[in-house]
């Protein structure tokens, strides 16, 4: 990866990727065989699992927004169309509900918390503050003090132990001046003084990841995931990714130099353009996901600037032309009578578990060290057939970064149920 790839920080020159075709005037690329057909299979595969439920959630979205379906006939008679719009109210009650449990003290849902058994951090510590205390400190240290190797094992002439100083966290410089006093363990006397570097540490881990997410727009991310939630029964977040974040500054000359950070990064994916594995139920059981982008020429472009995506074969994606087709479902949301083509690109992204063979038999160069794996979890990218980044899974240990929370469970189904779906037969009656 190089110095200035700004994105998927997480993704080292450590990670096995296919390398980028020699030119645009190639007619084929046989670094990557038929993988582009075979991303295409699993999708065309889950889009056809799902469209019941496609249905389903486009019968939801009328209802919230007030909207008749063509199965809805009227007579001449009839010249009030009044639809009472039950299902919106339950449905953004529903979704205040959820909000208000989120984020009820205003801050992203995450805590960090030490474990029962902090490893590799004092869980407390403390010194006696009565100087009469000092003369038992050596056997006060000897009664508290725990040895960090095993049973079976003795010290050799020359080893020590680790000492308590190493097992402060970020307490370590603040404790310094009473380091020779401090006993590990909980005081037990009036004039002892605790500290807890485990929960201390805890805490600031907290605080900075707080920091972090703010700064990256989570927070709206999850609003967005728990409305398709309330509404479809479904809030999907994708991530967390690393990326570098870049920060207006300008130097005492007026010259333009940023601060480039790195920092988490979490994103909503809309019901829509998501297509999990079918014969999954939960996210756990998914061997693979499939999510699909709308993507103008210019995003196209900047993929060029992301770690491992080829560069010239988004070219030659970019020389085909427009491929986005619209689905069914996106003509009757839109109400649009013009066509089903748009001026986008039809981007698919998979996340997934592939066979080692299956990647073998489409001509994939398998890297030495993944050569006795049975099963590679992999990353790719294709539009207009061609492969514009495939990449092992990143992740250690590997995992498919996308998480689905129903609201609602529907049985046997990967989809939940939502207030929308709930509400249908009272909204039939109420237009009745």
């Amino acid at each position: 990866m190089a110095d200035n790839d700004l994105d998927y920080n997480i993704e080292s020159d450590e990670s096995s990727f296919i390398d980028d075709i020699k030119n645009t005037n190639d007619q084929e690329d046989t670094s990557v065989g038929k993988i582009a057909n075979f991303v295409e299979g699993k999708y065309s595969k889950a889009e056809d699992a799902r469209q019941n439920d496609e249905t389903r959630w486009l019968q939801a979205y009328r209802n919230y927004r007030g909207l008749y379906g063509p199965d809805v006939q009227f007579t001449d008679t009839e010249r009030s169309r009044v639809f009472v719009k039950v299902t919106k109210t339950k449905t953004l009650a529903a979704y205040g509900q959820v909000i208000d449990v989120l984020f009820g003290n205003n801050k992203f849902p995450l805590s960090v918390d030490p474990t029962t058994l902090p490893e590799g951090v004092a869980e407390s510590v403390h010194f006696e503050a009565n100087p009469k205390a000092e003369q038992g400190i050596d056997e006060l240290k000897k009664a508290f003090s725990k040895p960090t190797f095993s049973p079976d094992n003795t010290l050799e002439p020359g080893d020590t132990m680790e000492s308590i100083r190493s097992r402060l966290g970020a307490l370590k410089d603040k404790l310094e001046p009473v380091e020779e006093k401090l006993i590990e363990g909980p005081g037990t006397t009036p004039t002892s003084i605790t500290f807890h570097p485990a929960l201390v540490a805890a805490k600031k881990m907290q605080k900075k990841i707080h920091d972090q997410l703010e700064e990256s727009g989570a927070n709206k991310q999850l609003r967005l995931s728990a409305f398709e939630l309330a509404l479809f029964g479904t809030g999907i977040m994708k991530g967390p990714f690393a990326i570098s974040k870049e920060y207006a500054n300008w130097d005492e000359g007026g010259e333009y130099n940023p601060t480039i950070k790195t920092v988490p990064s979490t994103s909503n994916v809309s019901i829509w353009n998501f297509y999990p594995d079918p014969d999954a139920a939960n996210m756990d059981e998914a061997e693979y996901v499939v999510e699909r982008h709308k993507m103008s020429r210019s995003q196209m472009r900047a993929l060029k600037n992301r770690p491992f995506f080829r560069k010239n074969a988004i070219d030659l994606s970019l020389n085909m032309g427009e491929s986005y087709t619209k689905k069914w479902w996106e003509q009757t949301m839109e109400e649009a009578e013009h066509g089903s083509q748009a001026e986008r690109y039809e981007v698919l992204e998979f996340w997934g578990f592939v066979d080692r063979e299956i990647l073998e038999e489409y001509d994939i160069d398998i890297p030495k060290e993944l050569k006795d794996a049975e099963q590679l979890n992999v990353n790719i990218w294709i539009c207009n057939n061609e492969v514009l980044r495939l990449v092992m899974n990143p992740f250690k240990p590997s995992y498919i970064p996308y998480y689905a929370v129903p609201y609602e469970v529907s049985p046997y189904s990967f989809f939940g149920v939502g207030i929308a779906e709930n509400m249908d037969d009272t909204q039939t009656l109420m237009n009745g």
